[in-house]
């Protein structure tokens, strides 16, 4: 393994966050959150994310290097997130990303934000074997992937319309859970109330659709509104959560079975959700899961990334 010293940047959405990697060993991170700005709104607002990135990226560089005995010197690579995101929020991280690499003559390494996802399960843990099936689901995202090798990454399904995360979010904001919906839904789910009837589910083989699953909803919750009726909230959230997780999983299996592949890497902030990580360990898959906190977007998981790209010879290619 090359000798690397990596400060990696991750500013995709609303997260500002900093890790300090040396010999593929994380010395340091720093992730500030501007997530309760956006509560008021019931969702991310690109520019209030981008001004954050602006207030907390200086600072949380500052700790990252406090009480280590690296200096900036000893850098060799600057590695950020330079896509998917929010074009703000991603061009602070690339502006201070290359203008760290300048001052440090370091090696600038451009990384994309889903890579990072699907290895996140990587980070302090075991290598995993090829070729492997990765699922990302996040509050942007829904994807499926077939990774035969850190760069042979070949997109299998991804959702034509809304993400998991943000669908989720739209169905709790309709009956008054707190912001993010997952997150909240996540808490209340009671297999006991899942009893509202939801749409039929669609062929394995087609894209990831999420779009009916919330207008059935939604419409379901105004029409109890009309009729001054009492809502159960956690009747709503328990029966769409179920019925997600249960979408994700015969996707899962259904390109498990079609490429005899029988391990997947679960990314992303609904890599966190309690019920889909207890359905995932009924089956007869091997899991490979994040950490907690590396399921959301955080700088460690490009770190882990960029550290691939290095030692495989991929930097030319980037």
């Amino acid at each position: 393994m090359k000798k690397t010293c990596i400060l990696a940047i991750e500013t995709s959405c609303d997260d500002t966050s900093l890790a300090l990697v040396q010999n593929n060993k994380l010395i340091n991170e720093c992730t500030s959150t501007s997530l309760k700005e956006h509560i008021k709104f019931g969702g991310i607002v690109p520019e209030i994310a981008a001004r954050s990135h602006e207030q907390n990226i200086s600072s949380c560089l500052l700790k990252i290097f406090h009480n280590t005995k690296i200096k900036y010197q000893d850098l060799t690579h600057i590695a950020y997130t330079d896509q998917p995101g929010l074009p703000g929020s991603l061009h602070i991280g690339k502006v201070f990303a290359k203008s760290l690499a300048n001052l440090t003559n370091s090696k600038l390494i451009p990384t994309n934000h889903m890579n990072g996802h699907i290895f996140s399960f990587s980070i302090n843990k075991q290598k995993i074997k090829y070729p492997f099936l990765s699922l990302v689901a996040s509050g942007g995202h829904t994807s499926i992937y077939l990774i035969k090798s850190s760069k042979d990454i070949k997109l299998l399904n991804a959702t034509k319309d809304d993400a998991v995360g943000e669908t989720l979010d739209k169905i709790g904001r309709s009956i008054n859970l707190p912001y993010p919906g997952g997150i909240s839904i996540d808490k209340v789910y009671d297999r006991n109330k899942v009893q509202l009837k939801m749409i039929n589910h669609f062929p394995p083989s087609q894209q990831f659709s999420f779009s009916g699953l919330k207008t059935h909803v939604l419409n379901y919750v105004n029409s109890q509104k009309m009729k001054k009726t009492k809502i159960d909230k956690i009747l709503v959230a328990s029966s769409s959560l179920e019925w997600i997780v249960d979408e994700l999983i015969r996707k899962i299996l259904f390109y498990s079975k079609k490429y005899k592949i029988n391990t997947i890497a679960i990314g992303g902030g609904v890599s966190a959700n309690k019920l889909l990580r207890k359905k995932l360990s009924l089956t007869k898959l091997k899991i490979y899961l994040p950490e907690l906190k590396y399921c959301g977007d955080n700088a460690t998981m490009i770190a882990a990334y960029a550290n691939l790209i290095i030692n495989n010879n991929y930097l030319s290619d980037n």
